[in-house]
């Protein structure tokens, strides 16, 4: 081995497997070669003495045959192993961050060794001594273990091979997806088309079509792993019932799954048999490269996201499920510049759009009738337990308010959620003050584990931590008092409690959830001039709110 270095110092090391095995190729493919010699080729012959073939045509030594058989597969083995190497050295010099898929140096070392065995194994067998049991008794173990790493160093090409393909597939798509000629070409990048070449699968109509089938049409891409809410498919089968949507527009539903499982073609087909709108066969069909570019570009973790493409294949919102979830088939043609004139018409309130009746039953007639409304929320049950004891007690003193739990319903946040993430897509001043009361709620909740929020129809009367409105509650003696004092209202006594025995907090902050793309970077302070820092926080809830 270290003779064989030395000697090719000057090569590379890929370079040094490649000539030290020509070597032993060269000589035993001519030995082999002599071995075909016919008995009247007297010259021949006689080089085949020199070189030692009369020691495998003697009958009395079949050791020696079956021992060549293993030889010659352990040598074809090394040479697929080096062939490896060569073709990994030339292909991975143009992707740099691949080059250390397969460890070079060890592999070469592993190819000599391999190589001096065989050399070692063949200069006994060409001997002319007498054969004796012990030759070529360690040939099938060597030859194992070089098949293994045969096996190894294969793995690993075809591994560098697979990821290769996926990043020459990531770049043709990050130009796709950067700048599309049109809705299918772009479209048709999200599919395996040579596995099916009709990949669409039409609800309605329960047949397939190509992907020609959405050319000049505005597509909507519903992206959603199998957990789809029925409350939001609920909102998209109205949506794609209505005649006007079918004018110019489709939905496709991009199923993405991350891990196979024995019930998924169960989940899968009883969810696409809700949809009469366009999805795929399967959801294999997905290219798993266009899911990566899917999340990195549009931003979709697990919660349902709708791109609206053009016909041209422009994006015109990234994400208009919220728009949806809020304003129906009010916010069509689902662009981002619809979704602004909306907030900026504000023909219905805030309030309105965040509770409905799925959510507090009756709400929409309380709010009609201007009764007050005591929305509420928490983790800590105890706290809980004690804000409504204090409505009881008030309720029981004459006092009508309609109060609702809504900490645990998770339509309720999706809802709260999406009404944020629709007012910052329509550019709206993180400063209005309609903004800054949905995320006072939502931090109340966020950084004080629970929140209350108290209005009159739709007019906010008080909105702060579950905490501080047990406080407030629990003095009800205190400042009942002060009702139909100078004409004061129950809501106006007790706001006027709640901002005395509520001491202000000395910092002012707010949560706004993961919206990628939305988040303002600079916002200023709403108490003060100051810009507000820019705290980033990680959180999970385990699939609760």
């Amino acid at each position: 081995m270290s003779s064989i270095f030395h000697e090719l110092s000057s090569y590379s090391l890929v370079a040094k497997a490649v000539v030290t095995l020509s070597s032993l190729g060269l000589y035993y493919g001519d030995f082999w070669r002599l071995a075909q010699i016919e008995p009247s080729d007297k010259l021949a012959e006689s080089m085949a003495v020199l070189k030692g073939l009369p020691a495998i045509t003697k009958p009395v030594e079949p050791q020696k045959i079956q021992v060549f058989g293993v030889l010659n597969d352990l040598i074809k083995t090394t040479l697929e192993m080096t062939q490896c190497i060569v073709e990994f050295d030339h292909d991975s010099k143009d992707v740099p961050e691949l080059a250390k898929l397969i460890d070079i140096p060890s592999s070469v070392y592993q190819i000599i060794i391999a190589v001096l065995g065989c050399s070692i194994q063949f200069t006994a067998l060409i001997t002319t001594t007498p054969v004796d049991e012990s030759k070529g008794r360690d040939l099938p173990a060597f030859a194992r273990k070089v098949n293994m790493i045969h096996h190894s160093i294969k793995r690993q090409l075809e591994d560098f091979k697979e990821k290769k393909e996926e990043i020459r597939e990531y770049q043709r798509l990050q130009r796709l997806f950067t700048a599309p000629t049109d809705n299918v070409e772009l479209i048709k990048a999200l599919f395996h088309t040579k596995d099916d070449p009709q990949p669409l699968y039409i609800g309605s109509k329960k047949t397939t079509d190509k992907i020609e089938y959405l050319r000049r049409k505005n597509v909507l891409l519903l992206i959603s792993d199998l957990k789809l809410s029925s409350h939001d498919l609920s909102i998209l089968v109205k949506i794609y019932n209505e005649p006007k949507f079918h004018e110019n527009h489709e939905i496709l539903w991009i199923p993405v799954v991350d891990q196979d499982s024995e019930d998924l073609p169960n989940v899968f087909e009883n969810l696409q048999s809700q949809m009469p709108w366009c999805s795929t066969h399967y959801p294999t069909l997905i290219n798993k490269v266009a899911i990566r570019i899917i999340k990195e570009k549009w931003h979709f973790r697990n919660e349902p996201i709708v791109v609206v493409l053009d016909p041209q294949g422009k994006v015109e919102s990234q994400n208009a499920m919220s728009m949806i979830r809020m304003w129906g088939f009010n916010a069509f043609p689902f662009t981002d510049g619809v979704v602004a004139t909306l907030w900026r018409s504000r023909d219905i309130s805030w309030f309105e759009l965040l509770v409905n009746d799925s959510i507090a039953p009756n709400v929409q007639e309380a709010i009609k009738s201007e009764k007050l409304i005591f929305l509420y929320g928490g983790e800590d049950t105890k706290e809980v337990h004690e804000v409504e004891v204090h409505l009881k007690k008030i309720s029981d003193d004459g006092n009508s308010i309609v109060a609702y739990n809504v900490g645990k319903i998770q339509l309720f946040w999706t809802r709260l959620e999406s009404c944020m993430f629709s007012m910052l897509q329509g550019k709206a001043d993180i400063l209005d003050p309609l903004l800054q009361d949905i995320l006072k709620l939502y931090t109340n909740f966020k950084k004080d584990g629970g929140f209350a929020l108290l209005t009159k129809g739709t007019r906010v009367v008080i909105n702060t931590p579950l905490a501080s409105s047990s406080k407030v509650l629990a003095q009800y003696d205190t400042w009942k008092k002060q009702v139909n004092v100078d004409g004061k209202t129950f809501d106006v006594a007790l706001k006027e409690h709640h901002d005395k025995v509520v001491a202000p907090q000395t910092c002012h902050h707010f949560y706004i959830p993961n919206m990628v793309g939305y988040v303002p970077e600079n916002v200023k302070c709403p108490v003060c001039p100051r810009v507000m820092k820019n705290i980033v926080k990680f959180e999970c809830c385990h699939g609760a709110h």
